[in-house]
């Protein structure tokens, strides 16, 4: 159910600024104050008539508008116009193409986020098979056994790595000895 007086979001700021909620309506004399609304008023209405869409019902109710300000009696007619706008174009958008468009993209949406859930849901109980085989073949044991190997085979690496550093640095002093006697033979 609509409200009695709905004004569309672009009018209804227009409408406050003319006439407060509670307040007197202003009186025309020249009070500063009031020039100063009138010409934010315009510039509200321009800005409106800018956002509204170019048909000739919405350039009307800018019209409209720009009269308000003015004219309580306008203001009446303002606020009829656009509660009228505002019927038609709902209206024209619960048996419109684009609302049609917007609910089958919707309903798209919700099937193929349906679909990803449930493949999401099919991932995981693979997930979970798979831990489960895998915690019943013996992979675990199978790499720790490996892993003991590997260290084991690592220290024996290094063992003989060190075995073989420690025989060429003993061939390297066996040759500089041998050097050296070679040389204090020479001499002699």
């Amino acid at each position: 159910m609509r409200p009695r007086h709905a004004l569309p979001t672009v009018l209804l700021p227009l409408a406050l600024a003319v006439f407060p909620p509670g307040g007197p309506l202003p009186a025309r004399a020249a009070d500063l104050d009031w020039d100063t609304a009138q010409h934010s008023i315009r510039e509200r209405v321009s800005d409106a008539r800018a956002a509204l869409p170019p048909d000739a019902e919405a350039q009307r109710l800018a019209t409209m508008a720009e009269r308000a300000a003015t004219d309580p009696q306008a203001f009446a007619d303002l606020v009829r116009a656009s509660d009228e706008y505002v019927g038609r174009t709902l209206a024209a958008w619960k048996d419109g193409p684009e609302r049609a468009a917007l609910q089958e993209a919707g309903t798209q949406l919700q099937k193929s986020a349906d679909r990803t859930v449930a493949q999401l849901r099919a991932a995981g109980e693979a997930a979970d098979s798979t831990a489960i085989r895998v915690r019943h073949s013996g992979v675990f044991g199978k790499l720790s056994r490996v892993e003991a190997a590997t260290k084991e085979a690592g220290a024996r690496m290094a063992l003989l790595w060190e075995r073989e550093r420690a025989m060429r640095e003993r061939e390297k002093e066996q040759r500089e000895r041998e050097a050296g006697e070679r040389a204090r033979e020479q001499r002699r």
